[in-house]
């Protein structure tokens, strides 16, 4: 009776073919993602104090008043706020 070895080739023929199913099966996901619902988005365009807020309008408001040469905000209470929002950051 003759008992033959393992031969060299077929080991490692046998690696590499173990080693590409492994590649197969490690696919990274394409990263993440996220999808907000149509009722989320429709919340979106009420406030914290429960007033209903059209963003659009408000924007185009405020481009006009861009526009107009108008648009004017106090400094000192966006630097206060600026600094709250910091301040709360931390």
């Amino acid at each position: 009776m003759k008992i033959n070895g393992i031969n060299q080739t077929k080991a490692i023929n046998m690696y590499n073919d173990h080693k590409k199913s492994v590649e197969k099966n490690d696919v990274k996901p394409k990263g993440d993602s996220i999808e907000i619902s149509s009722l989320g988005k429709s919340l979106s365009t009420y406030s914290t104090q429960g007033n209903y807020v059209n963003s659009k309008e408000k924007l185009e408001a405020i481009a006009q008043e861009i526009s107009n040469g108008t648009y004017n905000r106090d400094s000192k209470l966006i630097a206060e706020k600026i600094m709250e929002k910091i301040q709360n950051r931390s």
